[in-house]
């Protein structure tokens, strides 16, 4: 399956402000035949599904996200339920990532513009 983890350099959150230093905020983007959701890490343990179309992806890139694709053989199935500290746990559990040396969206960026 497709998924597309989609990076922003604006937030809201203090400490992502202070620690992390191009991209702050990061949120995975699943593409399944003709659904499109984006699931956006709210704060901890609160997930939000918001379904979008393909064009949608165009119009974030404008507003300064940056996508990169990622294929993962199995997604989690009840991924509202994922209970993540931050955006980049979330997103690293939906990948099937496990490195604990990646903590901020810029580590996550690099990990996977590497693959």
């Amino acid at each position: 399956m497709i998924v597309y983890i989609g990076f922003s350099n604006k937030t809201h959150k203090l400490y992502a402000k202070m620690l992390c230093n191009k991209y702050k905020h990061c949120a995975p983007v699943i593409i399944d035949k003709n659904r499109v959701v984006l699931y956006q890490f709210v704060h901890t343990n609160k997930i939000i599904d918001i379904n979008i179309r393909k064009k949608d992806l165009n119009i974030l890139k404008h507003y300064g996200w940056t996508f990169i694709k990622y294929n993962v053989e199995n997604i989690p199935t009840d991924i509202l339920k994922i209970h993540a500290i931050t955006c980049v746990a979330f997103s690293k559990r939906v990948c099937r990532i496990n490195n604990i040396l990646i903590q901020t969206p810029d580590a996550l960026f690099r990990y996977l513009s590497d693959k």
